[in-house]
């Protein structure tokens, strides 16, 4: 009996001991937002000032940076204003060599202006002026570069239209005939909006014809003629295609 007792007493011990240590533990007590990131910034003061020297040293090379890009589109500015004065003061030469030759070195003194980066409908001016004189001296080739870099520049689809004309003329001039064919077919949809297709059918069956393509360049001259009876191009047309034949003849 005294067993049992001494069981039952030890039972209820272990029963006791076990609920004692199975009870909850009280949680640790939260730390508002707020209070951990006043906490961070009082434990953390370098790298606060570290990241202020960061963003302020961003701000300022930012700013330096756009000051810079005024000052030099001014000092650009100024640049065109003057070089596009002494075209003007060679443009009242008359032509011929001495004039030539000023427009050969003016034309190629401002390649380097042309080929920065900063683009301007002044700088396209320029190039384009720099071309025509460039073309008049009989420099082609150059010109037509400049021609191409005008046409980047302007913000103008008319101008920009006329500044590849050009640039396909200065290719011819420079007997860059394929060159020359390859804009003037760029073109045609530029003529057929403003229906004046005929003008690049025209030109494009020229190169054909230089190039001694003559079947597709008496097919081109012939739709000119047909459909532009007339018109500036039809006789014109009319000539190539019995130049072509003439000369289809003298071949065979």
């Amino acid at each position: 009996m005294a067993l049992r007792l001494k069981g039952f007493r030890a039972r209820r011990r272990a029963r006791r001991t076990g609920e004692t240590s199975s009870a909850p533990t009280p949680q640790a007590e939260k730390v508002p937002f707020q209070e951990r990131i006043k906490n961070w910034l009082q434990h953390n003061p370098k790298v606060i000032r570290n990241a202020l020297i960061t963003s302020l040293g961003v701000v300022v090379a930012i700013s330096l940076i756009f000051v810079l890009l005024a000052m030099a589109r001014d000092e650009h500015s100024r640049q065109l204003h003057t070089a596009l004065e002494k075209y003007e003061q060679i443009k009242l030469l008359p032509k011929g060599e001495a004039r030539s030759a000023q427009m050969k070195e003016w034309g190629l003194s401002l390649r380097p202006i042309c080929e920065q980066i900063i683009t301007t409908a002044e700088k396209a001016a320029l190039c384009f002026s720099a071309a025509s004189a460039l073309l008049e001296a009989g420099e082609a080739k150059s010109a037509a570069e400049l021609f191409a870099r005008a046409a980047k520049s302007y913000d103008t689809e008319a101008l920009r239209v006329l500044s590849l004309f050009m640039q396909a003329q200065s290719h011819e001039a420079a007997r860059e005939f394929e060159k020359a064919l390859s804009l003037y077919k760029e073109l045609e949809p530029h003529f057929l909006a403003i229906k004046k297709s005929e003008i690049a059918i025209f030109h494009q069956a020229r190169m054909l014809y230089y190039l001694g393509r003559y079947d597709e360049a008496e097919e081109k001259f012939a739709k000119i003629s047909r459909e532009s009876e007339g018109k500036e191009f039809a006789a014109a047309s009319r000539n190539y295609i019995s130049l072509l034949n003439a000369e289809r003849a003298a071949n065979r």
